[in-house]
């Protein structure tokens, strides 16, 4: 069951990540593009990016693959990085509702990755008691 939320939650976080970018950028919201626009094309590949691994790890996680538990662990890892950075970015422009929102992304993703950290310590070890029994 805890696989399933945290697929949905994957594929749902970086739909989101995704189509925020191109809300952003089709609404030519993003002034980076003329002040920073080197800092801000790399930063715009790595936001895709952590979306497409997002996606994929959710689809992992739904089917059972083996890479799915640890495919969620990397890219949530990129999701905790991204939005203490983001907040800063919103924080310094005095837009608090959006570092709540960051907030929140955090504890879950904290939360998350460490409940599919726990189930992959729990995978191992019992993989290593079937061995010993061997």
């Amino acid at each position: 069951m805890i696989k399933k939320i945290t697929g949905y939650y994957s594929i749902l976080l970086g739909i989101c990540i995704i189509g925020l970018w191109i809300m952003l950028l089709t609404t030519d919201t993003v002034p980076e593009l003329e002040t920073e626009p080197i800092t801000i094309y790399f930063h715009l590949i790595a936001e895709v990016l952590m979306g497409i691994l997002l996606c994929i790890s959710g689809i992992g996680l739904f089917r059972k693959q083996s890479w799915g538990n640890l495919m969620f662990i990397l890219s949530n890892g990129l999701v905790i990085y991204s939005v203490i950075n983001s907040s800063g970015y919103y924080g310094n422009m005095d837009e608090w509702a959006m570092v709540m929102m960051f907030m929140g992304i955090l504890v879950l993703s904290i939360t998350f990755t460490a409940i599919i950290i726990k189930e992959v310590y729990r995978e191992l070890a019992t993989q290593d008691e079937s061995r010993k029994e061997i």
